[in-house]
């Protein structure tokens, strides 16, 4: 059994620690998981993570409690189920389905899973993020998914509903370096049990800014009605993507502003992969082989490589490259 130290990183080392276990039959036991974070030990939506892949591959399972720093995964075989899981807050769906996806490379048959709790929350990725972001990139490399949003949550209510499907599928060497050079972004502003016009309005102040940089913009506009309130904005250059959410005494110029800025400012490294999506694919750089060019490192990317590094025969270098880096995954 993997022993994995969860103290130096957040609920992103056991997603991807019981990830590769499902996948890999390995067994692990994770120790001081979130030891360092402020609410330590495992929230709703950790538990609900472990909950989805438990299902999924039989394990026997020890320590999955609220607030647990220790949790033990032995999984069985992989068997694909349909099957509906609740997070019982507004804990992030985005996160859930992040867990799941390295499964697609193990499985034999596909499933379809429908998650309800937080669509666009804080400290995840928003729902549309994931939709046109990740599952983009990783289905050029032959990931197989579909993801419909049927309501948006938000926090503190959540009461977000996703269906995702996953399929059996093969990942092909990843090769990703520079940033195709595409002028257009696309996006999303949203609203839901608010206004049109705060839509409108962030819409409005992400043209005018993009346009400034000589960009040219499809952004469109949803409203909604659910069980939670909020806004947002989420906007994608072919393989980078920025968000913002909306805050209360937050205006929704700021809010436009803040996803553009950080846009650019992911642009202007010249790479295809924005900070967060680096370290999303590390799992699938590892069964791939290939190399990755990304904005930043982040301590979520160290984390990933760690955990990756202890499952398979792979080794990751980082190099600087322009005005960024280059991950490279080589099978040992």
């Amino acid at each position: 059994m993997l022993i994995i130290d969860g103290s130096e990183g957040g609920g992103q080392i056991l997603r991807t620690a019981i990830a590769l276990s499902a996948l890999t039959g390995k067994g692990v036991k994770i120790i001081n998981i979130r030891k360092k974070r402020k609410n330590r030990g495992l929230g709703k939506q950790h538990i609900a993570c472990v909950k989805a892949l438990k299902k999924l591959c039989n394990a026997e399972v020890h320590g999955l409690y609220l607030g647990s720093e220790e949790l033990i995964f032995i999984p069985s075989k992989l068997t694909p189920k349909d099957f509906e899981i609740d997070i019982g807050s507004a804990g992030s769906i985005s996160l859930v389905i992040q867990a799941l996806l390295p499964l697609a490379l193990g499985i034999k048959k596909s499933f379809t899973v429908k998650i309800r709790g937080g669509t666009d929350v804080k400290n995840a990725p928003p729902i549309d993020y994931l939709k046109n972001v990740t599952l983009k990139i990783l289905g050029r490399f032959g990931l197989e998914t579909e993801l419909k949003v049927i309501k948006r949550g938000f926090y503190p209510e959540g009461n977000g509903i996703v269906e995702f499907k996953e399929k059996p599928s093969k990942i092909k060497k990843i090769c990703l370096v520079e940033h195709s050079g595409s002028n257009l972004v696309e996006g999303l502003s949203y609203v839901q049990n608010l206004d049109e016009s705060i839509a409108r309005r962030m819409r409005r102040k992400a043209i005018e800014l993009l346009n400034k940089n000589k960009l040219e913009c499809n952004i469109k506009i949803e409203v909604s009605k659910g069980v939670s309130t909020g806004a947002g904005i989420v906007l994608w250059n072919d393989t980078l993507g920025s968000s913002c959410l909306g805050e209360k005494g937050l205006r929704a110029e700021i809010v436009a502003e803040r996803a553009v800025n950080f846009l650019l400012e992911e642009r202007s490294s010249g790479l295809a992969l924005d900070r967060y999506m680096g370290d999303q694919i590390i799992p699938f750089l590892a069964f791939s082989g290939g190399e990755v060019g990304v904005s930043k490192i982040t301590d979520h990317t160290i984390n990933n490589i760690k955990v990756v590094e202890q499952f398979l025969d792979v080794k990751f270098t980082i190099e600087k490259y322009k005005n960024g880096y280059l991950i490279r995954g080589e099978h040992v």
